[in-house]
């Protein structure tokens, strides 16, 4: 009797676990859909659109948002997030931005991504050893950071000249395609493998699913929550020294909003905010969804505030999205009892 009741409670376990895949790849496809169907219209709508330049120049900004969503997307799969990754990456801009003063352009961004590490691995230090939430802890840091990053400039901005290196992060190219794209694909590529093969991502993974149930199988919770904050913080990082690259001028106001924009793209992409799993290729997709929208916008140009509430309104559906998928999960397991 005990061995039916065990082997029917693993296969419901392994029902809601092919639910959860099925739902994922097909938000991901979805996503897909969407972004090839905004591209469609955009092409029609937006004169300029789809040329060489703005195609290049939508690839860059999706690239800068894709790799802080790869972080933010471990954080939810672990069943948290980060609200201070627009203040990182502004500090982590600002820190690179002010290294290259004074030293080469491999050890300022070497010191940007310490920096950054350091600033996530805090915040996993308040949410793993002070037991503080992962919304309050991210959200005082997220306006501390900020304070630092307007302090250590004094509100002005800085400059970075006579570093085409530097700027080569950005505006350089390999068999045409820009290097902002081939150094997305690459963090994707390693945090894939990460999340999906390692213990380290089945740990995270396992902690956003059942958190008694990691603990009681021995996974060391307050060690990967630190790492995962701490990944979080580094691909805050890499986005700060792509944009500071990008724009050749960084100030403390960097980054307002970002948090958002990465926690939209990772909902939107097919990781649930309930945790347990991560997609990220979803990520990567719903990325390049929301530049192209923006750049659509920018071409018709249609006012800022505007471009917030298409940001809200992707936001308010990726989360519709999250409620169904759970609700699916729920019935599916529901039904197998």
């Amino acid at each position: 009797m005990n061995a039916a009741s065990s082997s029917g409670g693993e296969g419901r376990r392994s029902g809601a676990a092919s639910s959860v895949r099925f739902l994922q790849y097909f938000e991901s496809f979805g996503v897909l859909l969407l972004l090839v169907l905004v591209v469609l219209v955009a092409s029609t709508v937006a004169r300029g659109f789809f040329t060489y330049t703005n195609i290049t120049n939508t690839i860059i900004i999706a690239s800068i948002t894709a790799v802080t969503g790869f972080g933010m997307t471990f954080a939810i799969a672990m069943g948290g997030f980060d609200l201070s990754v627009g203040s990182v990456q502004a500090l982590t801009a600002i820190a690179s931005a002010m290294l290259l003063e004074v030293t080469s352009v491999p050890l300022a961004i070497l010191g940007a991504l310490v920096l950054g590490v350091a600033l996530g691995a805090l915040n996993g230090t308040l949410v793993s050893r002070l037991r503080m939430p992962a919304f309050v802890a991210t959200f005082g840091m997220m306006s501390i950071v900020r304070g630092v990053a307007l302090l250590v400039t004094r509100g002005q901005s800085v400059m970075i000249t006579g570093r085409p290196g530097y700027a080569a992060l950005n505006n350089g190219k390999v068999l045409a395609v820009p290097v902002p794209f081939i150094i997305v694909l690459v963090v994707f590529a390693f945090l894939y493998v990460l999340l999906r093969h390692t213990p380290f991502g089945r740990h995270a993974c396992a902690i956003g699913g059942n958190r008694r149930a990691a603990i009681a199988t021995g996974i060391h919770i307050e060690t990967t929550t630190v790492l995962v904050f701490a990944l979080v913080g580094l691909t805050a990082a890499v986005s700060g020294v792509m944009l500071s690259s990008q724009l050749l001028i960084v100030d403390g106001t960097l980054g307002t909003g970002f948090e958002l924009q990465t926690i939209a793209i990772s909902v939107l992409g097919g990781t649930s905010l309930a945790g347990g799993s991560g997609n990220l290729l979803g990520t990567l997709i719903a990325s390049l969804l929301l530049a192209t929208i923006s750049s659509a916008l920018n071409i018709l140009k249609v006012e800022a505030f505007y471009q917030y509430l298409y940001l809200g309104l992707l936001l308010v559906l990726a989360l519709y999205l999250d409620t169904l998928r759970r609700t699916f999960i729920a019935n599916s397991i529901l039904r197998r009892r």
